[in-house]
């Protein structure tokens, strides 16, 4: 059995920082978090050589409580992406199952659809999307898993 969720109102953000002794994203994770604020999708890609992008998600109604907590001298200024859909799929049928997230991604793909954002997890793949995609997301993985 496949279990499909939605998610509305989340906000996607993301910024750069130069690599150095210690990683200050992590560090804005636990402010995030003393503050009460909870984050969802994460995404740590080393961009480029000396600089790693972090992207992660949270809800529309908490950004402005997290922005002052991503303040750092190595950080550039987050990329603010609002108003975004997630969409959960989660299967038992995923695990050791080749091509069962290539299918979601064809759907996606077949409806013009460029995530936002990817995560996954052993029986789960997340998301994200643009509202203006939303309605025709949920079709495709409705007909993909009905």
């Amino acid at each position: 059995m496949t279990d499909i969720k939605v998610f509305e109102g989340i906000t996607f953000v993301s910024f750069n920082e130069k690599l150095g002794e210690r990683i200050s994203a992590f560090e804005i994770f636990r402010k995030i978090g003393d503050n009460g604020i909870d984050i969802d999708m994460i995404s740590v890609d080393l961009a480029v050589s000396d600089t790693v992008c972090v992207g992660f998600t949270l809800a529309d109604d908490d950004l402005a409580k997290m922005l002052p907590l991503t303040k750092s001298e190595s950080i550039t200024a987050p990329a603010v992406n609002c108003g975004n859909v997630k969409f959960v799929v989660k299967s038992e049928d995923m695990i050791n199952c080749p091509g069962f997230a290539a299918r979601i991604f064809t759907a996606l793909g077949e409806i013009g659809c460029v995530p936002l954002m990817i995560t996954t997890a052993v029986d789960e793949i997340s998301v994200l999307v643009r509202d203006s995609d939303s309605a025709d997301v949920g079709k495709a993985l409705e007909k993909l898993f009905r």
